[in-house]
């Protein structure tokens, strides 16, 4: 038995650890469905209940927001759109929005924790006391932007003038396509447009490279970008040729080699079939690329599920907590969340959240409507202490208990969960053929479907969940007694 394994678990959870995701983007062209999805795994600690909130449409007369983790202000808008966001429980519900869409169908991840060049935040450093960051963004950006490019120009110029708390990436959805920013320094910035036929991934490092000051329909940046990297000597037009994003304002190191380079490695052999790229040569990883074949949701989650399965490389199935190669899926992983809209259908049925709670691995995604009203398990819990009501801990609870047996437990688990996401992806095709149908017709009746919808899958999704409590709980007592049987009269 290999119940011990859950205290090292436990442990590594409650010491300080990097704050890292991974994240993947994929163009229309590149789907089975014609949709746009961005994706990212929200890793930082276990002990983190995420809720989700509904921010209404408000007029705003006075006021600015405030992080909850720095000195960074924003005055509010005049006019704030609803959007809706997962954040950290009731304490953080005006910030650390995470991911989310808003009422005109803008939709944000935020953020994809990355490292610039200390030569240059030498010079331009990170605002780390009232910078924007992490917590921030979501909040800010949201309630404003009134398409994808829009909020890259919002949080562009946050940027330039009060600077970024730290080194990040942050992707931006709508109907007409993908947009993703990164930051060179504490006030440089560049974002680019995804090609419709391309994925893109990241793993906490700055992936950007190509980037166009003429071509402002795919490139956008802090207007002294290129200046600034001349001034500083990171780049050097006449020795380097064309100006490379990552080669002036990103770093590659050895942590770069085991943390960051092996995910990004796996997810393009996984998408791109027969690439050639190999890990001693990350260099030549490609920044974007076409898919094999046309990509689904189902395979964002597989790729946000990944642990290296069936290499050596796999530290739940070898139970090797000091693997050297991170790891997509990681224990800490608090929300994961798959953005996906599709600009064919109407906005209540085509903009898609799934969320993970907790470790992607052993966890289902659920699908959530943004035109449904979403149950209240789901705001339900506040701190970092167990319960048995909100849906986040009732999920991660099945997670650490198979965590203390992977190889006995896991499977149960991830057969458990697959045959929920088949049934909702069923549920899924009859909601939306039956909202089609009537929709237009009978708005009332169409909302009464959707809100339906999510509280079957809720109550399927939890059921499933507490089954599996029980069972690995049975197996866990008779695994005991036969250590401890003391047999006799």
């Amino acid at each position: 038995m290999k119940y011990t394994l859950l205290y090292a678990v436990v442990a590594a959870t409650v010491s300080p650890s990097i704050l890292a995701c991974t994240t993947i983007l994929i163009g229309n062209q590149a789907t089975t469905d014609g949709s746009y999805i961005i994706a990212r795994n929200a890793d930082h600690s276990p002990l983190v209940n995420p809720h989700w909130f509904n921010h209404p449409h408000q007029t705003n007369k006075t006021g600015e927001f405030r992080s909850s983790s720095n000195a960074f202000t924003y005055p509010l808008p005049a006019t704030s759109l609803a959007y809706s966001s997962f954040s950290k429980a009731k304490t953080h519900d005006t910030s650390f929005g995470s991911a989310g869409f808003n009422e005109l169908g803008i939709g944000m991840s935020a953020t994809e924790t990355i490292y610039n060049n200390p030569t240059v935040l030498a010079v331009d450093p990170y605002n780390e006391k009232a910078g924007i960051n992490e917590d921030s963004i979501v909040n800010v950006i949201l309630p404003r932007a009134k398409s994808a490019k829009e909020g890259v120009q919002l949080l562009g110029e946050i940027i330039e003038k009060q600077g970024a708390a730290e080194g990040f990436g942050v992707a931006f959805v709508d109907k007409t396509g993908i947009w993703y920013l990164e930051t060179g320094s504490g006030h440089q910035w560049m974002a680019t447009k995804l090609d419709n036929n391309n994925y893109f991934v990241s793993a906490n490092q700055g992936r950007l490279q190509h980037f166009d000051p003429d071509n402002t329909d795919k490139y956008l940046s802090s207007p002294t970008l290129i200046s600034f990297a001349i001034a500083q000597g990171v780049y050097k037009p006449k020795q380097e040729g064309k100006f490379n994003f990552h080669r002036a304002y990103s770093i590659d190191n050895n942590n770069d080699r085991l943390y960051n380079y092996p995910r990004v490695h796996a997810l393009q052999h996984m998408y791109s079939n027969g690439i050639k790229t190999t890990l001693a040569d990350p260099q030549a990883f490609p920044v974007f690329a076409e898919p094999a074949h046309k990509l689904s949701v189902e395979d964002v989650k597989q790729g946000l599920r990944n642990h290296y399965q069936g290499t050596s490389h796999d530290p739940y199935a070898n139970v090797n907590p000091k693997e050297t190669y991170r790891p997509i899926s990681v224990f800490r992983t608090y929300q994961s969340h798959i953005l996906q809209i599709n600009p064919a259908l109407p906005q209540a049925i085509g903009e898609v959240a799934y969320i993970g709670w907790g470790m992607t691995d052993l966890t289902p995604y659920i699908a959530f409507y943004q035109g449904a009203k979403i149950p209240a398990i789901y705001k339900t819990g506040v701190g970092t202490i167990a319960d048995n009501m909100s849906a986040y801990w009732q999920l991660r609870k099945v997670q650490t208990l198979a965590m203390t047996d992977y190889n006995q437990f896991a499977p149960m688990v991830k057969k458990a969960y697959a045959e929920f996401e088949k049934k909702q992806i069923a549920l899924m095709a009859q909601t939306q053929k039956d909202y089609l149908a009537i929709y237009k017709t009978e708005p009332q009746k169409a909302q009464t479907l959707l809100n339906n919808f999510e509280l079957t899958v809720t109550n399927q999704a939890m059921a499933t969940a507490n089954n599996l409590q029980n069972r690995i709980i049975t197996k866990m007592t008779s695994d005991t007694n036969a250590i401890y049987p003391f047999k006799g009269a």
